[in-house]
């Protein structure tokens, strides 16, 4: 999975390792959530239908929302979720879905199946949360700094993000570097022109 020998264009190998660590983490326990509970949402969100399980609906109608109509996501739908589940779960499901958005997305952009989702891996959650975080103008507890950093409520996500943001974007180090530059691919003004253009069609919001 994830060779793209079929694609229209040549993919980076990078891509499909991330794209491979990803589905190995989406069917895995996260902090909050089992693999079936988090393969659940990943369902529903991909289907557009609740489906039946011990996951609480809000969060599916959540995921739903998040990877469907992202522009219309608002702060209340993210309190919706929270309210009901709490922040931990929303945050965990907001990792689930921004991530499997992401690798949907490249398959559709190059004109590709969607790949099958994995098969969720037994287990329990592993109870990982940040303690102590609070909400700073943001509509989950982040961490202190400039920038916050959404998903570090539960590590495993903010991780996971980090790992599939290189492959795609830029690592965090790379993005220090104002000239920095694919090659082949995109600099770095036109990495930002296409981020920001996304960002301001989708309404991104923290």
């Amino acid at each position: 999975m994830f060779e793209f020998t079929s694609a229209p264009v040549p993919v980076r190998k990078d891509i499909g390792d991330a794209y491979r660590a990803f589905w190995d983490h989406l069917a895995s326990p996260g902090g909050t959530l089992t693999g079936e509970q988090r393969l659940t949402i990943a369902v529903a969100a991909r289907s557009g239908r609740l489906q039946e399980d011990m996951v609480f609906p809000e969060l599916q109608r959540f995921a739903i929302k998040l990877m469907r109509d992202p522009a219309s996501v608002s702060g209340a739908d993210v309190r919706a979720a929270a309210d009901t589940a709490g922040d931990p779960q929303t945050v965990e499901t907001m990792g689930v879905i921004c991530q499997l958005a992401a690798v949907d997305a490249f398959h559709d952009g190059l004109g590709l199946e969607l790949p099958p989702l994995p098969t969720p891996k037994p287990g329990l959650p592993t109870a990982d949360v940040t303690p102590d975080l609070k909400r700073r103008r943001t509509h989950v507890p982040v961490p202190p700094g400039p920038i916050p950093v959404t998903l570090d409520l539960v590590p495993a996500e903010g991780r996971m993000l980090e790992l599939l943001a290189g492959p795609q974007y830029m690592t965090y180090a790379e993005m220090a570097f104002p000239d920095f530059a694919r090659t082949p691919g995109l600099n770095r003004a036109q990495m930002e022109l296409v981020s920001s253009r996304l960002s301001f069609h989708n309404e991104c919001f923290y």
